[in-house]
This record gives C-alpha cells, sequence and structure tokens, in this order.
C-alpha cells in the first residue's frame, strides 16, 4: 500500500462506482453465515478496490483520531465535516475506519449501515465532478 499514492480521477470513478451500492439497503453490506455477520461480496470488492487504488494510506491512525475526536463518534452525525473534507482527510478517515475494523469486528459494516460511506464517495464524486483541485 503505497503511502503517497496520488488519487487522480481514475481512482476516485474506480470508488465511486461503489456509491449507488451504499446508499442502497442496509442489509445488503452484510449476510449472516452460521451465525457470524460476514460482509458482503460487494463489500469485499470495495475493500480490494480501497487498496488497489492506494487510497488507503499508512499513518498513525491511532494518534489522529486522537488528534480529531470528532471522527471517533461513527454513530454522529459527520456530513457536514465529511462534505466539506479535503482529500487528506478522507483517506485517513477511511484507512481508520478499515484499520479499526481489525480491532472491533463490524465496524466497517456499520460505518456502511449509517451512510458514513456512501457521505465519502458523495464527497469524492463532488471531487470528479466539481472542479475541485484535489485531483489531477
Amino acid at each position: 500500500m503505497p503511502n503517497e499514492a496520488i488519487i487522480t480521477k481514475t481512482e476516485i470513478h474506480r470508488l465511486i462506482q461503489y456509491l449507488d451500492f451504499f446508499e442502497g439497503p442496509a442489509d445488503t453490506f452484510y449476510r449472516e453465515v452460521n451465525g457470524y455477520t460476514c460482509e458482503s461480496e460487494t463489500m469485499l470488492a470495495f475493500r480490494k478496490e480501497l487498496y488497489d487504488t492506494g487510497f488507503l494510506i499508512v499513518f498513525d491512525w491511532g494518534a489522529w483520531l486522537r488528534e480529531h475526536e470528532i471522527y471517533k463518534n461513527i454513530d454522529g452525525d459527520l456530513e457536514e465535516q465529511l462534505m466539506n473534507a479535503d482529500m487528506e482527510t478522507l483517506r485517513k478517515l477511511v484507512t481508520s475506519y478499515v484499520r479499526g475494523d481489525r480491532f472491533m469486528e463490524g465496524l466497517f459494516i456499520a460505518v456502511a449501515k449509517n451512510g458514513k460511506i456512501a457521505q465519502v464517495l458523495t464527497r469524492l464524486q463532488q471531487f470528479a465532478y466539481g472542479g475541485t483541485e484535489e485531483v489531477e
């Protein structure tokens, strides 16, 4: 996973193709297998795309969350912050969700269910089509 990967419109397009999925019914994000909650195939494919595009970054995500307390409450209303976030913040937040899921199983499903992933993808869509200077 490259630390300095540049996110271009090409990478954004690969990610925002999942926006309709994340705006859809929450019960499509997971399935029950032998009593365990497992991510759906589309969720797993999206996670792979996060890695393949270089969207996830290597950084001290725990320290970043301590400095940015607002993002720690996954059930809080972050829409305004996310719709105004820069690319680095979005990348750090999604990386924190992915890394955090390793320690708190189900975290990534939870942020998908409560709309955070859809909001991040909506903001990425703004970067791709809104004429911001965030992408090349």
